[in-house]
């Protein structure tokens, strides 16, 4: 019932127009395209999953930072994320305060489509100027401390997955899924944040441009 009634009240930011590609950095040919990057849809929340060997240069030092073929990154509130029952009170908490921030990071060595079965999956096909620019807005989102190392906070949803202290402050509409939208952007993708509010309204978005992999509806 309350997820319905969230379905319900973002669907009213579902419709956008899409901003243009950044030419520089989103050729209009697809060869000039070669990266790929991943868009999985868990329910009402999207993450961007990437090939570790275009990302690995950029990520902080951590015993805890995932090693795999891909990782898989997610933004969010920092108590409501990593709780897998968080119940109402927290599902309000992150939506009404301005509250701390959590990237998700899930290292993956099977092929995206078999590791997430049950998600909704679309290819975004990327320059390698534009895997940089996102290489870095990644990993600028680590939160660091006093020592200016990155701070590990709990174990995350998989066996090879943790959460780390985030840059930035969630609450609505700055959610998980304007971080995502926000991710394809820097690579100068057609897409728009402003309305990406909700993971309807990112994977409406993404398959005007991208290829989907995986649609359950």
């Amino acid at each position: 019932m309350i997820r319905t009634l969230i379905y319900i009240f973002f669907g009213l930011f579902a419709i956008s127009g899409c901003l243009s590609p950044v030419s520089e950095l989103y050729p209009e040919d697809e060869e000039e395209r070669p990266v790929p990057v991943y868009l999985v849809r868990h329910g009402w929340h999207v993450g961007v999953a990437v090939e570790y060997d275009h990302i690995s240069e950029y990520l902080p030092e951590h015993e805890k930072m995932p090693r795999a073929r891909y990782l898989k990154f997610g933004w969010g509130d920092n108590r409501y994320y990593p709780d897998q029952d968080p119940g109402f009170r927290l599902l309000l908490r992150a939506a009404l305060l301005p509250t701390r921030s959590v990237l998700h990071v899930v290292g993956i060595d099977i092929p995206i489509e078999n590791f997430f079965a049950g998600s909704d999956i679309i290819l975004v096909q990327v320059s390698h100027e534009g895997m940089k620019e996102i290489s870095q807005f990644i990993t600028d989102r680590f939160r660091k401390n006093s020592d200016g190392d990155v701070v590990y906070v709990t174990q995350g949803y998989y066996t090879n997955s943790a959460f780390f202290n985030a840059v930035g402050r969630y609450y609505v509409p700055k959610t998980s899924n304007v971080w995502t939208a926000r991710v394809l952007r820097k690579a100068g993708a057609p897409i728009s944040p402003f309305y990406a509010v909700t993971s309807g309204n990112v994977i409406y978005q993404t398959r005007q441009f991208g290829e989907v992999i995986r649609l359950r509806d």
